[in-house]
């Protein structure tokens, strides 16, 4: 059995759809909860009628340990109380953490067709933070067992089956596994071994890693991602093209009293008021929360945490319907300074920005906000920009430069009118020279996302020695006889226009009309 991604919104490489497993659907991105089969603090069934959740994860080599017997004659569904889509891991942490697991490639990948998994993993040997020789070494071992699975049960059995990737650090070795899955025909990939990095906070290295694997699978495969963590790094990772993406976090912080929020994580003592609106958090305040007993304080916190971590990828979700994933990524990144880091790691990738450009929608439902020179680097913007470059006039004769009121105020005929009085008879090319964008053709200004964008003054004023130089630059390569700049009553900032003015003819070398609107 395969699976399938049916895409319905896209924005940088995150995209809203529906993955369909068998007969069953699930809506990406998909926060995963892990389910441990021995003890549920919050049962899965309980999950979906709370927060609509469709897809859960539960340990197969646990079943195989615990309920061998009893799981193949039943089923992974019935065992853990869940008629949705059940995905199992195949004990590669136990590997991780205890060094080796009491069952073969052969074991793990029977027992998961037989009891019924609907997504499955073969046993894979998890890369963790480790040197280069024991690196190669993982990705030989679940390079070995994934072809042995494949081999005993292909693609057309009961599960799905994913391509584990290992590799870790070593990207030469995320590329290996990749690229080996790719030939086996696997419908769907897991990337491995983030949760050292999570844990360690190295957010940088785990966006590198997402960033290489998307870069050698491509953006159409749809990719899960083990042991995501905490909501704060969530919508970093759907902005790199993760669709899915594991996590026990809400059930290992309670356990420790640890209570999420969207940026955070604090501990329970350290709260005054509970900050949400959740079920838990309108029922109890701080302190009745603390002095619950200890098995009704972990439940309640769990549940608080999975509340977060649901309705985080509901706003992921919001962002990505409404083009304004970028804008979220901007406010998350204050959040932390490793996932800032992370953020700027994005940012400054070129061949991400560019790929993220590729799949970036041309038009939104909404327009645009920026707000520094960290908002320039969003797609939309960096296109629009080129665009700009690539126009060509279709007359020569004069190039009137006006402010964004202008147009937005004035009725076009009543600005051409103006105009028309400055020029004379000759035909003219109107910019507006005041925005982001820098020198913009009016022409162009009403095209998305131009006009639809919103910015504090400040960033013009930040900007304005690069808008000064490329519109000398772009005036000079049309070869405009007259140049003529017409002031606003309200500036963008007072005395914008006559220091435009002065740059263009300091460039130039040459007179510049300059005039005042009526």
């Amino acid at each position: 059995m395969k699976a399938e991604l049916e895409v319905k919104h896209k924005d940088l490489l995150a995209r809203v759809g529906t993955l369909h497993v068998g007969g069953k659907k699930v809506e990406t991105p998909a926060f995963v909860p892990v389910i441990n089969p021995v003890s549920q603090v919050v049962p899965p069934e309980e999950m979906r009628r709370k927060f609509r959740c469709g897809i859960v994860i539960t340990n197969a080599y646990i079943l195989f340990k615990r309920f061998r017997s009893r799981a193949v004659e039943e089923g992974v569904h019935r065992i853990i109380g869940f008629d949705g889509v059940v995905m199992t891991d195949s004990g590669g942490y136990q590997v991780l953490v205890y060094g080796d697991v009491e069952a073969s490639p052969d074991d793990i990948a029977f027992f998961q067709e037989a009891i019924g998994s609907d997504i499955a993993v073969p046993l894979d040997r998890p890369t963790g933070l480790v040197g280069r020789r024991e690196a190669e070494k993982t990705v030989e071992e679940t390079l070995a067992n994934v072809r042995r699975t494949v081999e005993l049960v292909g693609h057309d059995g009961r599960c799905v089956w994913v391509g584990p990737i290992q590799g870790g650090l070593y990207w030469d070795l995320v590329q290996k596994c990749v690229e080996e899955y790719k030939r086996l025909g696997f419908s769907l990939y897991c990337l491995g071994s983030p949760t050292p990095l999570m844990t360690a906070y190295r957010y940088r290295e785990l966006v590198s890693m997402i960033t290489t694997t998307r870069q050698v699978l491509g953006t159409v495969k749809p990719l899960h991602l083990f042991g995501a963590g905490h909501p704060m790094m969530f919508g970093l990772a759907v902005a790199l093209g993760v669709d899915m993406f594991d996590s026990a976090s809400y059930a290992l912080f309670a356990k420790e009293g640890r209570y999420i929020l969207p940026e955070g994580t604090v501990r329970l003592e350290q709260l005054s008021y509970l900050p949400c609106s959740c079920e838990v958090c309108t029922r109890f305040s701080a302190k009745e929360l603390r002095e619950l007993e200890s098995g009704e304080r972990f439940r309640n916190l769990a549940l608080h945490n999975l509340s977060v971590c649901f309705q985080e990828v509901e706003a992921i979700k919001q962002a990505i319907w409404e083009g304004r994933l970028y804008e979220m990524l901007e406010r998350k990144a204050r959040s932390h300074p490793a996932v800032y880091e992370a953020f700027q790691q994005i940012i400054t990738d070129e061949e991400t920005l560019k790929t993220m450009a590729q799949h970036t929608p041309i038009s939104k439902r909404r327009g645009l906000f920026l707000f520094d020179a960290t908002s320039l680097q969003r797609p939309e913007y960096r296109r629009m920009v080129e665009w700009v470059k690539r126009w060509s006039p279709s007359c020569v004769e004069a190039a009137v430069l006006v402010s964004h009121r202008a147009v937005t105020n004035k009725k076009p005929e009543k600005l051409f009118d103006q105009v028309a009085q400055v020029v004379g008879d000759g035909c003219f090319e109107v910019f507006v020279h005041d925005t982001p964008y820098g020198l913009v053709p009016l022409s162009l200004y009403h095209v998305f996302p131009i006009s639809q964008t919103t910015y504090p003054e400040t960033l013009v004023k930040q900007l304005e020695d690069r808008i000064f130089r490329e519109a000398a630059e772009t005036l000079s390569k049309h070869g405009f006889k007259k140049i003529i700049i017409i002031e606003t009553k309200r500036e963008t900032y007072p005395g914008y226009s006559r220091k435009l003015a002065h740059s263009l003819q300091t460039r130039l070398h040459r007179q510049i009309i300059y005039t005042t609107s009526k």
